[in-house]
């Protein structure tokens, strides 16, 4: 059974209490994490203080962008990959060795993590559809003002470091309106 467009559920950055990283390096905001208590998705911004090593998650594919700040340079077990605001999201294992370093100073990345199913992480404007598949999870955060639209007449309006995301996208022509925001869809989540 589908849900209906007002599914969706919003979650504000501001109203999310950070978690002080074990390390001293930053801080984590959990926007959501489903199911609750051990989670097979999870969706979370990053205040980046300054360099040190990623945490590790066994079993997890993390997907890793810059909202604001220089960017980064992630060392990944022998590779180095520059990421930085309004670029493609990084995608890579998480029980894979990664370090940081700041290009220019303190960053704030949105950070897409899954142990089950496949996820995709784009930044919107996109140069094609939308990643989403009817009947998965699906969400947008929003790095400047956005809307989503439904056919039905229905509109959201996110405010910047809003996320509105659903466990189970309806079917339908969706719209958005947006100068930077990350959109996406977890197929195959269900626990």
């Amino acid at each position: 059974m589908s849900l209906a467009p007002s599914a969706w559920q919003r979650v504000s950055l501001k109203q999310t209490p950070a978690s002080l990283w074990l390390n001293g390096g930053g801080q984590t905001h959990e926007l959501v994490a489903q199911p609750l208590g051990a989670w097979l998705w999870r969706a979370s911004v990053a205040h980046v203080a300054c360099d040190g090593p990623f945490s590790h998650f066994a079993n997890t594919q993390r997907h890793f962008a810059v909202i604001r700040g220089a960017g980064v340079r992630l060392h990944i077990e022998g590779a180095t990959h520059t990421v930085k605001p309004g670029e493609a999201a990084l995608s890579f294992c998480g029980e894979q060795d990664c370090q940081c370093e700041l290009i220019g100073g303190p960053t704030l990345d949105f950070n897409l993590m899954t142990r089950a199913g496949t996820a995709r992480l784009e930044r919107w404007p996109l140069t094609q559809t939308l990643p989403w598949i009817t009947g998965q999870v699906a969400g947008v955060y929003a790095c400047d003002a956005t809307s989503l639209r439904h056919p039905s007449g229905q509109q959201w309006t996110l405010a910047p470091e809003d996320l509105l995301w659903t466990p189970h996208l309806p079917a339908a022509a969706w719209q958005i309106e947006s100068r930077d925001a990350l959109v996406f869809a977890i197929v195959g989540s269900e626990p």
